[in-house]
């Protein structure tokens, strides 16, 4: 009884040192309560215009405005992110290169693409590395293609603008150095109207090229496209594109009335030929008895 006691004892200093030397892990390397990071989230303004003064700083150090990339008739995916990000930011743009590929939409082609930097120290050179790694995922050369921006030069309050637009909600945190933000790209239309969402890392190749092809009006895609964009509805509540019942029972409804014509026009048809062959019989009776 006594050297279970004094097991027992040690494997509670044990568990007591190892809980002493592991710190809570918050997001992002947060060490902060969770009750601080509540402003972390994402609020949708779907259908809101995002204001085209906002000014950037391209990789060569010149000020772009988002204008640039508006009214050219394609969608434009935004992310907002860092480049000393330790994982986050670099797993939702390799995510996103990946359904744009998945999905046979290319970027520079089929829609733009922009990355803007919330930090406003970005070190020009990480971010140079991280575009022309993107870029190369992308099988893409042109830097226009998918352009990175900074905030620099206003201190990030161009970049916190656009946050604003979207609803990105994001902080800076002192203790760890780092921003705490959330896991999601922006789609607008070629008019810089916010039109979709995209959640997390892993995107599904349907869901990129629905949200694009949304986006665009229809003037991106296939036939093929338009026809399920009839057939699926984005839902809120699970973020993804799922089959929409409507659209289904139209296409369902169209099959059944062309089907129903293609059998009424094969029947007319006989029905002309069988009259039409009563009649030269009629006619060749009519011949004989003269």
């Amino acid at each position: 009884m006594k050297r279970f006691m004094i097991a027992s004892a040690i494997l509670l200093s044990a568990a007591a040192a190892r809980a002493e030397k592991t710190p809570i892990v918050f997001p992002q390397g947060s060490e902060q309560p969770l009750a601080a990071l509540q402003d972390i989230d994402v609020i949708e303004h779907l259908g809101d215009r995002v204001t085209n003064d906002l000014v950037f700083t391209d990789g060569a150090g010149k000020p772009v405005r988002l204008d640039a990339l508006l009214g050219h008739g394609k969608p434009i995916l935004v992310t907002l992110g860092y480049h000393r990000c330790p994982m986050l930011c670099g797993l939702v743009l390799d995510g996103l290169v990946k359904a744009a590929r998945a999905s046979g939409l290319k970027v520079g082609k089929d829609f733009f693409a922009v990355d803007v930097s919330i930090d406003p120290g970005e070190d020009a050179t990480l971010l140079s590395q991280t575009q022309r790694r993107v870029l190369s995922l992308a099988g893409s050369e042109n830097v226009a293609d998918w352009p990175f921006w900074t905030s620099v030069s206003d201190g990030g309050a161009s970049a916190r603008g656009l946050a604003d637009a979207v609803g990105f909600r994001y902080k800076y945190d002192a203790t760890s150095k780092q921003f705490a933000h959330d896991a999601v790209a922006f789609v607008l239309t070629p008019e810089g109207v916010v039109a979709r969402y995209l959640y997390g890392v892993d995107y599904p190749a349907r869901d990129f090229r629905m949200a694009i092809v949304e986006a665009s009006g229809g003037r991106v895609g296939t036939s093929f496209d338009k026809v399920l964009m009839s057939c699926y509805r984005y839902d809120p509540a699970t973020r993804r594109y799922a089959p929409f019942v409507m659209g289904f029972m139209r296409i369902g409804a169209g099959t059944v009335f062309l089907a129903l014509v293609g059998l009424l026009t094969v029947l007319w048809r006989k029905e002309l030929a069988m009259k039409k062959q009563r009649q030269q019989t009629a006619l060749a009776a009519s011949g004989r008895a003269a």
